[in-house]
């Protein structure tokens, strides 16, 4: 059998509103992997910012076809997490992964720049291609929006992002981020 010509069980595509609950659970559970702890509540309020204002970002998500082979957790995946149920447009779909782009002016890159704030897939779905087929699809939005760079920032220690994001064009900068919360943010 060809590996190379098979379908893979998943798809890429912009995340619609039934796609919310998937949304809050799965960037809940990719900030508790970097130790940020955000409520249901407050991740609710960023998707829901996105999903009302297209202008502000992007969502594209990677969905598992077909029927679930595997049982729904009955256990949210971080404290006070909703179970996300299917999307009820596609029965047996099952959001695995997510990208989010927001869109700004920077003078550095002289015009519009996207940040690849989240790249993340559940961990049973990682190795499988979804996060650089994520990470594809979201160069292509942003050169679709005229964007003339992508930025992104990951942990220091995390070498395999660091080597997709290489493969993939991306070089670092020689620089540190920092951030001070204005309102609200205490998981900093």
């Amino acid at each position: 059998m060809n590996v190379a010509a098979t379908k893979p069980a998943w798809s890429l595509g912009r995340a619609e509103p039934s796609d919310r609950a998937a949304l809050i659970t799965l960037l809940g559970a990719q900030f508790l992997e970097h130790d940020i702890r955000l409520t249901p509540d407050q991740l609710a309020v960023s998707v829901d910012g996105v999903l009302s204002d297209p202008t502000r970002g992007l969502f594209l998500v990677a969905r598992l076809a077909g029927p679930r082979s595997e049982p729904v957790s009955e256990r949210p995946p971080y404290p006070g997490a909703p179970i996300p149920p299917p999307p009820a447009s596609s029965p047996g779909d099952v959001v695995v992964g997510l990208a989010y782009l927001s869109f700004m002016w920077t003078l550095e890159h002289g015009g519009v720049s996207a940040w690849l704030d989240v790249l993340y897939v559940v961990p049973e779905q990682r190795s499988r291609g979804i996060g650089r087929a994520l990470l594809t699809a979201s160069l292509e939005a942003s050169q679709q929006r005229g964007c003339v760079a992508v930025d992104l920032e990951i942990e220091a220690s995390h070498a395999r992002a660091a080597n997709l994001y290489l493969r993939l064009g991306f070089r670092p900068h020689a620089r540190t981020r920092w951030v001070k919360p204005l309102r609200g943010l205490t998981s900093y």
